[in-house]
């Protein structure tokens, strides 16, 4: 990664509210405003380009224009090529520039030395096509800058702490002849992302990542997930032999050595299969399985208690999607839509109460049903429409559609829970397919030794797969349409190419 991580946790790591908070949100950025003297604007773009503390902001009006130097640029990287490889020259260097800046001035002094420069001094034609290169970036970073007479002016977005590492380098740079001043986001803004997870939630920061970025206003569902995967991959996979299986391969490839390449482009997930295993064998002994046959169980065997565990699926689907809205609340309450955020602990009461009367009435366990309609249903329900007439009138919109929205998005939430159903049927796949293979082979090696080659492919590899995809559809699809859109921007620290 090209920018510096910041240390969210003290010495003697205790966790205080705030670094709680910070493994929900990304890095908080500060705004960095610059007044720089044209005559030290290159060494002061060197000195933050070494720090890797700063994410330029690019400026649309800005009317700088360095194509003739950039030009000239090109013409000297042409020049040294001939002179390296013998090449015939085809037209003379034209070092004509205007010097307004520092960069200017290097730029030209190394048209001039390219003018009696000989191939016998291949290393420091290398040093200077190096040189030729930083002065690209720093070009092009400058076309992004204003101008004044004397000065350019600049913006950058620097990760919380890392404000005096970038103070200290402009004013060293600038022999302290600068403005400069650090301001918090204005509403409205958008800093870019910096992620700083612990080291162990990395590999599933990649997991949303691949989803999309969260942006600056958004929760970072990483920690989260960091639980959630593993746990409903288990709930699927539950088989102690097949865990272990899981967890000496995603163990072999953690530890496998970087020469192979193949294999290294799956090594960054073998924490997430270690994870995956490790509640793999935890639901194997609730469940009582090893490799098909069963044990007494630990709890229950979803084989045996089909109809418990459907509704079991069902109260997990709840507790997830109610994750969600929480989690959609705040990121409403963060970006300052408190009415929205209001409707959404509506959302969540109602998610509890609708599905808590449906399964009571089902089981016929509920006997003041008028009432428990009610209280459970009708009330919600009522409060939920009234709320959506209230948003859509204060945002502009009919009341009618505030009316039925609310039966819309209850719908869409409903066809979403019922996806929820694939954990039962999942695991009994898993139990049902471990149950056929170990009935159909017989006490001989040789059928012994077919039904672990069965084994390893049907369950280890493709089962495996399967409820992996079946684990990141629930998340994506079933869970992150509630909250995350994953519409970031990655913040990009200036780095600047290094001379040797």
């Amino acid at each position: 990664m090209i920018f510096c991580r910041l240390r969210l946790y003290p010495k003697k790591h205790t966790l205080y509210i705030w670094e709680v908070v910070a493994l929900f949100t990304p890095v908080r950025m500060n705004k960095l405003c610059a007044v720089v003297l044209k005559e030290h604007i290159g060494k002061v773009i060197c000195a933050l380009g070494e720090t890797g503390a700063c994410h330029f902001i690019e400026e649309t009006d800005s009317r700088l224009d360095f194509a003739k130097k950039k030009k000239l640029i090109a013409s000297i990287e042409r020049r040294i090529d001939e002179i390296l490889f013998g090449i015939p020259g085809t037209e003379p260097l034209d070092i004509d520039i205007d010097i307004s800046n520092d960069v200017d001035s290097v730029l030209y002094n190394l048209a001039k030395d390219m003018i009696s420069i000989e191939k016998r001094h291949a290393g420091r034609l290398i040093r200077i096509k190096k040189t030729l290169s930083r002065l690209k970036s720093i070009y092009t970073t400058l076309e992004n800058f204003k101008e004044t007479h004397y000065t350019y002016i600049f913006e950058a977005w620097v990760p919380e702490g890392m404000q005096d590492i970038a103070m200290a380098s402009i004013n060293e740079a600038s022999e302290g002849k600068n403005a400069v001043i650090f301001s918090a986001p204005d509403f409205g803004e958008t800093p870019p992302t910096m992620l700083s997870n612990p080291v162990m939630m990395k590999p599933f920061e990649k997991l949303v990542n691949v989803y999309g970025l969260p942006s600056y206003y958004e929760i970072d569902p990483t920690c989260i997930l960091f639980v959630t995967f593993p746990l409903v991959f288990g709930i699927m996979y539950g088989d102690v032999g097949h865990g272990i299986v899981l967890f000496l391969l995603s163990t072999g490839l953690l530890l496998s050595r970087k020469s192979f390449k193949r294999i290294i482009k799956f090594k960054e997930y073998a924490p997430i299969l270690l994870g995956c295993s490790i509640f793999s064998i935890i639901f194997g002994f609730i469940y009582g399985e090893f490799f098909g046959l069963k044990f007494q169980p630990l709890w229950l065997s979803p084989s045996e208690h089909i109809a418990y565990f459907l509704l079991l699926s069902v109260w997990i689907g709840v507790l997830h999607l109610v994750l969600g809205l929480i989690l959609n609340t705040l990121n409403l309450w963060k970006n300052k839509k408190y009415l929205r955020a209001i409707f959404q602990v509506q959302w969540i009461i109602f998610s509890g109460s609708s599905i808590l009367f449906l399964t009571t009435f089902l089981s016929k366990e509920f006997t003041m049903l008028i009432e428990g309609f009610l209280v459970l249903m009708l009330f919600p329900m009522v409060s939920m429409v009234i709320g959506g007439i209230l948003i859509n009138s204060g945002e502009g919109g009919s009341s009618l559609s505030g009316v039925f929205i609310p039966l819309y998005l209850g719908l869409k939430y409903a066809l979403h829970l019922l996806s929820y159903m694939r954990l039962l049927i999942m695991a009994l796949a898993h139990s049902t397919i471990s149950a056929t293979i170990i009935a159909l082979s017989g006490n001989s090696a040789v059928s012994l030794a077919l039904a672990g080659f069965i084994t390893f492919v049907l369950i280890i590899v493709v089962e495996t797969f399967v409820v992996f995809i079946q684990t990141l559809r629930l998340h994506w699809v079933e869970w992150f349409y509630l909250f995350y859109k994953g519409k970031g921007m990655e913040f990009r620290a200036f780095k600047l190419p290094q001379i040797i």
